[in-house]
């Protein structure tokens, strides 16, 4: 126990339209948060891993982790901490979460108790509409798929799955009425507003079936998280959560070269490693942040982190979610063993934000704070272990990791 991963402190801002923040702005307050929160100081960081798409076209910045050295860690001549920028289009958060625990790992073995902090952040809004989408496109096969943007890539997902399945289209606009009513109890949330079902299956088409409401936004934010062993935690006196495992896998980055597009092999990949190193199953989970993209992306999500069997997910949407306009609380899906599983409780990528770098490190702060108790009116009662998944594109790259409430932490 004492060689395990624990996350000591956490930050995270508002995400939302952002314009009066820089980017330098929001990754110092997600930082500083976070090393506040762990009762740490900026010294005591070793080495930071932050998680990044596309600052150069966003932003005009390239040289990232010197950038991020000068204007938040620099201490005069004994600072010592070394950054890096980690990319993976939407994973880029995730991504930087493994490496830190790999690290951490790493120091583990040559007997160092390393304090790492992964950070994720992006700044999108300052662009126009047109220009951020076309920024964010360069996460596909841009040769393969010229001309499709997201909302239409995973259009021809959710065509292909009613196809096969039998599923309304209505359906899925349950899960968008789910995350807006979570986010309605996050105020770190960028649609932090209930909505109808009614108003869900009647907003407009983006990209035919895709709907405006079953969309994520473009967003800006940042979020952090601090990292060491189990041991170097109980010698500081702070709290932390066990982070078991972070595995990432790659797919085909182009959708037209799979086998299968209901089914990302990079998701099932990442999960089956995180449950045979760790010993826990789908069984386990009390809760989890998906990469909701899209509505149908939760789905397929579920499925393939084997909490549904392949193809009849959409099976337990309206069976779990209808009704839960009136619902008080964060809102679970019935699993088929008769467990509940409480999904994206922070409102998802679509309610709560998805600044695409710090999406993968946002997750994990809100599965943090589920786990201490720490998640306010959206609390899941007796939360013991969660997970958290983050995706690249439409599935070229996942993350998937999986933390654990410490045994006799009440």
């Amino acid at each position: 126990m004492k060689d395990k991963i624990a996350v000591i402190g956490v930050g995270h801002t508002e995400f939302g339209e952002l314009w009066d923040s820089s980017w330098i702005d929001l990754v110092e307050e997600a930082g500083l948060g976070a090393l506040e929160d762990a009762s740490i100081k900026k010294k005591d960081i070793d080495k930071f891993f932050l998680g990044n798409m596309s600052l150069g076209m966003f932003g005009g910045q390239e040289h990232t982790a010197s950038k991020v050295f000068s204007e938040v860690f620099s201490g005069g001549p004994d600072s010592h901490v070394l950054g890096r920028r980690i990319e993976g289009a939407c994973s880029s958060g995730g991504l930087a979460l493994e490496a830190s625990f790999n690290d951490i790992l790493a120091g583990i073995h040559h007997g160092q108790d390393k304090i790492i902090m992964a950070g994720g952040f992006e700044k999108m809004t300052d662009k126009p509409t047109d220009e951020a989408t076309k920024i964010l496109s360069a996460a596909s096969d841009m040769g393969k798929e010229m001309g499709f943007t997201f909302p239409a890539l995973y259009g021809i997902i959710k065509d292909r799955y009613i196809e096969e399945t039998g599923a309304e289209e209505e359906d899925f606009d349950y899960i968008a009425v789910k995350s807006h009513k979570n986010a309605s109890l996050n105020s770190r949330a960028q649609y932090s507003f209930e909505v109808s079902h009614s108003k869900v299956k009647d907003s407009f088409k983006v990209a035919s079936p895709t709907k405006l409401l079953n969309s994520s936004g473009i967003a800006d934010g940042a979020a952090a998280v601090i990292m060491t062993t189990v041991r170097k935690a109980e010698e500081i006196g702070t709290d932390y959560v066990v982070l078991e495992d972070v595995q990432g896998v790659n797919d085909s980055i182009a959708l037209f070269e799979r086998e299968d597009i209901l089914t990302l092999v990079s998701t099932k990949r990442a999960a089956d490693m995180v449950y045979r190193s760790t010993g826990f199953g789908p069984e386990d989970v009390d809760i989890a942040e998906v990469h909701d993209c899209f509505s149908i992306a939760e789905i397929l999500a579920l499925e393939d982190l084997g909490f549904y069997p392949k193809r009849e997910g959409w099976k337990w949407i309206k069976k779990s979610l209808s009704g839960c306009e009136e619902m008080d609380g964060p809102i679970p899906y019935k699993l088929p063993g008769g467990k509940n599983l409480f999904v994206n409780t922070s409102g998802g990528l679509k309610a709560k934000g998805h600044p695409v770098g710090a999406t993968g490190i946002a997750q994990v702060v809100e599965v943090v704070e589920q786990l201490s108790g720490r998640a306010g009116d959206r609390q899941v009662p007796d939360a013991k272990v969660g997970i958290t998944h983050n995706v690249g594109g439409s599935g070229g790259t996942a993350v998937v990791s999986l933390l654990t409430k410490p045994d006799g932490v009440s």
